[in-house]
């Protein structure tokens, strides 16, 4: 089966650069090729978003588990994040305030409300060193209980890590976001899948999907429609990008003065 894409992020043209992959995660809308090199894809329709591992095409069709894929790269328009332009303070109560009643149940979203569930209560020694750690204490054994937490491909502790390393690289403070990825890295491969692993890497390099770059936009924006970006974030993976979020939003509170650097149009 063979495919053209449209669009693609920058670590999916990577991944489809030896222009095939086998098929080893299918979904309704989409799917992950894994590539040679260990690197992944996903392989999805337009309703998927854009994001560092898609790859887009305009019909959809989805192959079998462990089937050879043959894709096109000929006609694909390369997508990245929004570059840094200005600054502002971060709207974290606007965000609190449209969350409420409608995070999750699952996962870690639910942070972002400013409320609790079972599996947040069993992550918070977690949580709590790393809330530490932004402030400047040493980063606690504790926190690796996050690597990994979770069900599904890409755990919500890890969808958690990636929102924080994003954030960090937006507001500035990538010698911060270079310390989180020296200490999460390593413990990946015994943490964690090798895909889950694949987003971190790009979380860790300052990407991540759209709608996450959007909500970092809206933050400092103030002037956010939050109930219409959350319905997008309410359709990115299970509840991926609601734990995403909840990272994000963890950096947002420690930053000096809520300063967030806000990124132009892309």
């Amino acid at each position: 089966m063979s495919y053209e894409v449209e669009l693609t992020g920058r670590l999916a043209r990577e991944a489809l650069s030896a222009g095939e992959g086998e098929v080893c995660a299918l979904f309704r809308r989409s799917f992950y090729l894994r590539c040679p090199g260990g690197r992944y894809a996903c392989i999805g329709d337009a309703s998927l978003g854009r994001g560092p591992l898609n790859a887009l095409t305009r019909e959809f069709c989805a192959p079998a588990i462990g089937e050879q894929i043959v894709v096109s790269l000929d006609n694909a328009e390369a997508w990245s994040p929004p570059s840094v332009a200005v600054q502002d303070v971060a709207d974290l109560q606007g965000l609190k305030s449209a969350a409420a009643g409608r995070a999750p149940r699952e996962g870690l979203g639910c942070l972002v409300a400013g409320e609790r569930n079972a599996f947040s209560t069993h992550a918070r020694p977690a949580l709590e060193a790393l809330e530490r750690w932004l402030l400047g204490s040493a980063l606690a054994s504790e926190a690796a209980q996050l690597v990994g937490l979770g069900p599904g491909l890409t755990p919500s502790g890890d969808d958690y890590l990636g929102g924080m390393l994003i954030a960090l690289r937006t507001c500035g403070r990538g010698a911060q976001a270079d310390a989180l990825w020296r200490w999460l890295e390593p413990r990946l491969e015994l943490g964690t899948s090798a895909l889950s692993g694949a987003h971190l890497a790009a979380a860790a390099a300052g990407e991540a999907h759209e709608v996450l770059h959007e909500c970092l936009r809206a933050l400092a924006g103030r002037r956010a429609n939050w109930p219409e970006l959350l319905a997008r974030v309410d359709g990115v993976g299970h509840c991926s990008a609601w734990d995403g979020l909840a990272g994000i939003a963890a950096v947002m509170k420690c930053c000096p003065g809520g300063l967030i650097r806000l990124a132009t149009a892309s």
